[in-house]
């Protein structure tokens, strides 16, 4: 969890602490002023009592409200991660195949090089062969001609 998340859960849950501790005071304040009877506490008492009985169901519709939004915001971050680690998957494989094609196209590259330098080796061999023959040739028309 970042941090700025742990903070603002932790503001969350001392929000909920605050309005309950405030909620318990409101109640022991009206309880304290029950013997009270001027018409401003009176309708001070009323307007506390109603907003004391609606208190808790809406601090437990905000508890909920923020666990729906807590949730959303996981599968939200669920459903991004997983989404990147498809792109991520596809990307790997559209690179594995670009280096399979390059390593097919080195090798019939290779292939190539090997095939043009044998044919240049043969030709060499057979120049060789055919000079050396000619030498050979001349050598003994040269011996044939001393001996005669």
């Amino acid at each position: 969890m970042s941090e700025s998340n742990k903070s603002g859960s932790i503001s969350k849950d001392k929000l909920i602490a605050d309005m309950k501790q405030i909620v318990a005071d409101a109640e022991a304040l009206l309880q304290a002023t029950t013997d009270q009877a001027s018409e401003k506490i009176a309708d001070l008492r009323t307007r506390l009592q109603t907003n004391l009985k609606a208190a808790p169901s809406r601090l437990a519709e905000f508890a909920v409200t923020d666990v729906d939004k807590t949730r959303q915001d996981l599968r939200d971050a669920l459903q991004k991660t997983s989404d990147a680690a498809q792109h991520a998957a596809e990307a790997a494989a559209e690179t594995a195949q670009k280096a399979e094609e390059s390593v097919k196209k080195a090798v019939e590259s290779s292939k190539e090089a090997t095939r043009h330098a044998a044919e240049a080796a043969r030709d060499a061999a057979q120049k060789a062969v055919a000079a050396t023959r000619e030498a050979a040739d001349k050598a003994l028309d040269a011996m044939q001609n001393w001996m005669r």
